[in-house]
């Protein structure tokens, strides 16, 4: 059973941040092969850590809320507001194989749609999913997020790969999803492969 978890960076944890760092490494090399990506998201200026999110498999949503409470950096006071959703792959790529081009830049989108808007989801979710597979070498890993019992989508995770945040942002913008109204809380930010999870450095 695959989450999303996202959880945001405490404000002015940084030096909390550099005390608990290797004790989070650590941590989540335990993960190693539940974990679909895991990585920070940032701020516009590329430096400041907001948060951190991470795709990873569980049996059920208990370990998946273990595997949070137990992360070091919550429990030393760094990061806080956990949200988990079930979730599931739209592409079938991991932090291992995923389609990225070196000098690209990376972006993590997290989305909630409008209440009540399943109806609309469905009726556009095949042109939605044209629209993405036209973007299959900048798409890193999409999918969509999942109501408690699983049966319903509520929302989009997707990592991106562009040469840049004008074209990552004009993706977006182009969306079905999001040109039809579907979506209702956005979030957009810059992201980068965890440091044990990046294939571009880690041999």
């Amino acid at each position: 059973m695959l989450f999303s978890i996202k959880l945001y960076a405490k404000p002015g944890s940084q030096k909390l941040r550099d005390i608990h760092r290797q004790a989070h490494l650590d941590y989540l090399k335990r993960f190693d092969g539940q974990t679909l990506f895991a990585g920070p998201f940032l701020a516009e200026d590329n430096t400041t850590e907001l948060g951190s999110m991470r795709l990873l498999d569980f049996p059920g949503r208990a370990a998946a809320e273990k595997h949070v409470a137990e992360e070091p950096y919550l429990l030393g006071g760094c990061q806080e507001r956990p949200a988990i959703h079930r979730w599931r792959p739209g592409v079938p790529h991991t932090w291992r194989d995923c389609p990225r081009k070196e000098g690209n830049e990376q972006f993590y989108v997290f989305v909630l749609d409008k209440p009540g808007s399943t109806a609309l989801r469905a009726r556009i979710k095949d042109v939605n999913r044209k629209y993405m597979e036209g973007f299959a070498q900048n798409v890193m890993v999409r999918g969509p997020l999942l109501s408690g019992d699983g049966e319903d989508e509520i929302g989009t995770t997707m990592l991106l790969d562009f040469p840049g945040m004008a074209e990552a942002r004009a993706f977006l913008q182009g969306a079905p999803y999001n040109r039809e109204g579907l979506w209702g809380q956005v979030e957009f930010y810059r992201w980068r492969f965890g440091r044990i999870f990046d294939r571009l450095k880690v041999k």
